[in-house]
């Protein structure tokens, strides 16, 4: 059976030319080796500076992204416009035979409006605007694409089944389409090459967990920051079916091969089991 693997990568990944073209000769290797790949990207960065260069104000709650309709605009430029177009030109130029998309195109990700929740720190309920959540998944448009050879680039753009246009955070687009892809490997290419129990002291990296490790790693400690997020990340990507997923440093040359074919290379695997 045919290896499938999601790749996530951040937008602040993806800023310089030099990392895309060192992440586009890496996944072009991992088509070559005959997976089934899917990449998403998001573009928080490139997000707020374009909402900046429009007089737009960025406001975040909980550590997301609140929404309007002028910011969705910002949204919809920075992923189509820029990132993803990028991305894909680099891609092209490794010989990746890619397509750039949103998760919207083909009904791929069916999203509903997030109702108001509550959010650590907040009094009240937080509206986070034109913020999906998602209602339906599906496969198709993968099969499609893989059945012709292509590596779909998705952004976490889509619409909800009125036609509304969503915003829809791309560590929800990971797991959902983990769940309905079955992909067996999902890398997540970071700024950093995996798990520290103390991010400033090298000696303190995890090579490798088990998905019955985080829950008490979280709750020791020991890991803080945006790693925490993060692990949580892997722990719901876990649930939905995946055997392994990989935390791998962007700035290494190689990494998501060298991770996904066990060569040499500093990064972190949680396992299923």
């Amino acid at each position: 059976m045919t290896q499938r693997v999601l790749i996530k990568v951040g937008g602040e990944t993806l800023r310089d030319p030099a990392d895309r073209a060192r992440l586009a000769a890496d996944l072009a290797a991992v088509h070559r080796s005959g997976a089934q790949l899917c990449v998403v990207h998001g573009g928080g960065p490139q997000i707020t500076a374009l909402a900046e260069q429009l007089g737009l104000t960025s406001t975040f709650r909980g550590g997301r992204r609140v929404t309007d309709a002028p910011m969705l605009s910002a949204v919809a430029m920075a992923l189509m416009g820029q990132v993803g177009a990028e991305l894909l030109a680099a891609c092209l130029g490794a010989g990746v035979p890619a397509v750039s998309t949103p998760a919207a195109s083909s009904g791929c990700v069916i999203g509903k409006k997030r109702p108001p929740r509550k959010v650590a720190g907040e009094p009240e309920l937080v509206d986070f605007g034109l913020v999906a959540d998602i209602d339906q998944a599906s496969e198709r448009l993968l099969d499609a694409l893989w059945s012709g050879g292509f590596v779909p680039l998705l952004s976490s753009l889509v619409a909800s089944a009125q036609g509304q246009l969503l915003n829809l955070n791309a560590d929800a687009l990971v797991t959902g389409l983990t769940q309905v892809a079955h992909f067996d490997d999902v890398v997540l290419v970071t700024g950093v090459p995996g798990v520290y129990r103390d991010i400033s002291d090298p000696s303190t990296h995890i090579a490798e967990l088990c998905a019955n490790d985080l829950p008490g790693l979280l709750h020791s400690g020991a890991i803080q920051g945006g790693m925490v997020a993060k692990l949580e990340e892997v722990a719901a990507i876990l649930k939905q079916g995946a055997r392994a997923v990989w935390i791998v440093g962007y700035k290494d040359p190689g990494a998501v091969t060298q991770a996904l074919c066990g060569g040499a290379g500093l990064r972190t695997v949680v396992r299923a089991g």
